[in-house]
């Protein structure tokens, strides 16, 4: 399986895997976006690979256009989370 390129802002690219953990948990993201979170950002799995695993989770039809839609709402939380627990400015 291919490894993702995680397109993330500048100052999240430095962040521990723990850091990571710590701030999607503290996100408040919901299931899916958590799930997309952690496979995405943390596993470095593909969009259509986090789609498909979607899927069967969550017996929904998932396509990578709607990964891919997702991950800037789930980014900018992400940030606003780690900003507010001062793991950056």
């Amino acid at each position: 399986m291919a490894k993702a390129r995680a397109r993330v802002p500048e100052n999240l690219k430095s962040l521990l895997r723990s850091d990571w953990i710590e701030i999607i948990e503290q996100a408040n993201l919901g299931k899916e976006d958590t799930v997309i979170a952690h496979r995405y950002l943390l596993d470095a799995i593909p969009q259509v690979d986090i789609a498909e695993e979607l899927s069967d989770l969550f017996q929904k039809s998932y396509d990578r256009s709607a990964i891919s839609r997702r991950l800037p709402g789930i980014i900018a939380k992400i940030e606003r989370a780690g900003i507010k627990l001062g793991k950056f400015t």
